[in-house]
Parts: structure tokens; C-alpha cells; sequence
């Protein structure tokens, strides 16, 4: 039987206070909500572009034009956010970073948002 090896493929992550920066300061990077209204969730972070877990992979052309990508969940224990990053990476994307904090730490910190208006 072949040897098992391990691959290890890091990943980036981004704080609250960077994230905001990034919002106000209007860079070439697109925010990626992927909890939609998972779990009757209502909103997402101000300036976020929703494509729901599921169909991110899909939809990766859209991203392909931004200088950063920044995915986020629902929350730091939520591993939506990680997954979708690990795969885009697998994807050669390399400028993706997770908040990890995701929807319910902007929330609880009151950090600008959007309440989605097709829901």
C-alpha cells in the first residue's frame, strides 16, 4: 500500500477592523456572503455580493477580475467560509482570505450591513 501524505495548503484570514478598512477605502476585492438566509438570516455585511455555499465553485468566473476575494459565513466555527476558500485556492485563486468572524460577529461588533431585499 503507497505512504499517505499529508498536503498543507494555509490559508489567509482577515479581522473585522481590516475588513472595514477594505470596505471604506474602496479596493479592488469582493466580499462574498455565503450564508444568504441560511438559518433565517436577514443580512449581510454592507457592499457584500451574495452567491450562496453551494454555488460559489459555479459562479468563480465572477471573482476572477478581483485584486482580493474575501469569503465569510455565519460564524469563527461555521466551515463554509474555510471550504470555499481552500477550493478557490485549489483553483488558483490566491488572493482569497476568510473573515472568520463571519455575519453574527459583524452583527453582535455593529458594523454597517444590508438587510436583503428578496427575502
Amino acid at each position: 500500500m503507497p505512504e499517505r501524505k499529508t498536503v498543507f495548503i494555509p490559508l489567509d484570514f482577515i479581522n473585522k477592523d481590516e475588513l472595514l478598512k477594505n470596505i471604506n477605502d474602496e479596493t479592488n476585492s469582493i466580499i462574498v456572503d455565503t450564508v444568504y438566509t441560511h438559518r433565517n438570516n436577514r443580512y449581510r455585511i454592507r457592499g457584500a455580493t451574495t452567491i450562496p455555499y453551494p454555488e460559489v465553485l459555479d459562479r468563480r468566473k465572477e471573482l476572477e477580475s478581483f485584486d482580493e476575494i474575501i469569503v465569510y459565513c455565519t460564524k469563527k466555527a461555521c466551515p463554509g467560509s474555510k471550504i470555499i476558500a481552500l477550493s478557490l485556492k485549489l483553483l488558483n485563486f490566491n488572493n482569497v482570505k476568510v473573515y472568520e468572524g463571519g455575519i453574527l460577529e459583524w452583527l453582535e461588533q455593529g458594523m454597517p450591513v444590508e438587510e436583503y431585499s428578496d427575502v
